[in-house]
């Protein structure tokens, strides 16, 4: 990922980092240097401070593709601790899968019905959303468009993972290991269900970076991020090309493919590198089951989300399209990694409704 304002070609700009919910840990958190992609498409380094109390205790639906991956429940963690410490109530809402396009317009319209003045959304297709962000904006609803990315203007500001750039880093770490003139290396991609914005994005990204080294992909596999689905795409794989060196795509992939390559012996033959972080691809790596992992600060990113929903609707969004990238961890640097910014506690459970 060369700029951030590379992202912006396929939906991608926001990612900020910021305060933990007391003060005694807020000094920690902020103000913090981020980049932010200004009007004139120039990134700029600014310094964020969120909010410290919300005028009012507004109302704010959260809307999630699913809630069985680690990195949302990570993000719902950010999500209720910010919430709390602004003061607002909040309804968090999960649509049951990539193929829940249609429940996640219907679950969004009748939280918006019920009363909810605010929406975050991460949304299942990249453009499948675009008729109810157009009628969202007509009734004066702001919408934060957050992890995923959409292709419509109707958004009061973008909150996201910069999925590109987490792909590209990947890439990266795979073209300096294996550069043009190297040995080849067989890769094949798992990046995620197809026509999600955060899948096309990883394509982009990816693909951009083995751009002239010796990364072959051999295939591509899409699929739900649940972990069944992922490893029947693996062992599909597996059986088709026996000379594969990688395993590349999702954390849920990687997860998945552990116990599978480790059943047929083959964890020494054909290798894995995740494009981010969950609680088992942390574990994974320090105990060197898989070779790379990237991580991005999911549960700040929770906090932005949110912080940014009360200041639409407080006329105080101050940057719409800034972002913050993470970081490649191999098992001899995956002990720098801040896992708190990162992973939810190993006991929290997702919470879907604070009204306190």
């Amino acid at each position: 990922m060369k700029t951030v304002s590379a992202a912006r070609s396929v939906g991608i700009g926001f990612l900020l980092v910021v305060a933990g919910a007391m003060a005694a840990q807020a000094a920690e958190w902020f103000p913090l240097q981020v980049q932010s992609v200004a009007s004139d498409g120039i990134t700029r380094l600014v310094d964020y401070v969120p909010l410290t109390r919300a005028s009012k205790k507004w109302s704010i639906c959260v809307s999630f593709p699913h809630m069985k991956d680690p990195f949302f429940v990570a993000a719902d963690y950010g999500i209720i601790e910010q919430a709390k410490q602004l003061g607002v109530r909040v309804q968090v809402l999960d649509a049951g899968g990539y193929t829940g396009l249609a429940k996640q317009v219907s679950q969004i319209e009748d939280c918006v019905a019920g009363g909810a003045q605010a929406v975050v959304v991460t949304a299942i297709a990249y453009d499948g959303l675009n008729d109810l962000l157009a009628e969202l904006k007509k009734k004066n609803i702001p919408v934060i468009d957050a992890i995923n990315g959409v292709s419509s203007k109707d958004v009061a500001a973008h909150v996201l993972t910069i999925p590109r750039a987490e792909a590209y880093r990947a890439g990266e770490y795979l073209a300096k290991k294996y550069p043009s003139g190297t040995k080849p290396v067989k890769v094949a991609w798992l990046p995620g269900p197809a026509g999600a914005g955060f899948v096309q994005a990883f394509d982009a990204g990816f693909h951009d970076a083995i751009k002239g080294s010796a990364v072959d992909v051999v295939e591509t596999k899409n699929g739900d991020v649940g972990k069944e689905v992922q490893a029947r795409l693996v062992e599909d794989l597996l059986q088709t090309h026996k000379d594969l060196d990688y395993l590349v795509g999702t954390a849920v992939m990687t997860e998945a493919a552990v116990p599978i390559l480790q059943a047929r012996n083959l964890q020494d033959k054909v290798k894995l590198v995740s494009v981010y972080m969950t609680p088992g691809t942390l574990q994974n790596l320090r105990s060197k089951r898989i070779e790379a992992a990237g991580a991005t600060p999911v549960v700040l990113l929770g906090r932005v989300m949110l912080d940014s929903a009360v200041r639409a609707l407080e006329n105080k969004i101050e940057y719409r399209d800034v972002g913050l990238l993470g970081k490649t961890y191999t098992t001899s640097t995956i002990g720098t990694l801040d896992a708190n910014t990162v992973l939810a506690p190993a006991n929290f459970r997702p919470v879907f409704s604070l009204n306190k």
